[in-house]
């Protein structure tokens, strides 16, 4: 599998495969992308980014995001809650939405403010 380390400017273009014994990983130039490269191997996390409807505020839609990353593979699930959601303003920004999405102790928090009509 190739993959670019996005965690640092130095985006290096890794190579990483199971092979007997453990994993095969060439490209990088830190331990940064060494690690990210296991970690996407192994158990991917991403940071999500959406939005979530406002009544009585003065836009209709409030963008989230999650407090730190949640696994990759639960990111269409929290996004089927989250569409369900409707929060009512005032918001301000680092307010909790939605705690512990999908039982991963991460909260869902407001990435902005909205005040109210």
């Amino acid at each position: 599998m190739k993959i670019t380390c996005i965690k640092c400017p130095l985006s290096c273009s890794i190579d990483i495969k199971k092979e007997e014994g453990g994993l095969k990983i060439e490209g990088y130039e830190c331990e940064v992308g060494r690690r990210y490269a296991i970690e996407e191997m192994e158990k991917p996390m991403r940071i999500l980014t959406t939005t979530v409807a406002v009544k009585k505020g003065i836009h209709p839609v409030l963008p989230v995001r999650t407090e730190k990353e949640i696994p990759k593979n639960l990111l269409f699930d929290a996004i089927e809650i989250l569409s369900n959601i409707i929060v009512e303003a005032p918001i301000q920004y680092g307010d909790i939405v939605y705690r512990n999405i999908c039982g991963t102790g991460v909260n869902v928090i407001a990435s902005r403010d909205i005040k109210r009509i």
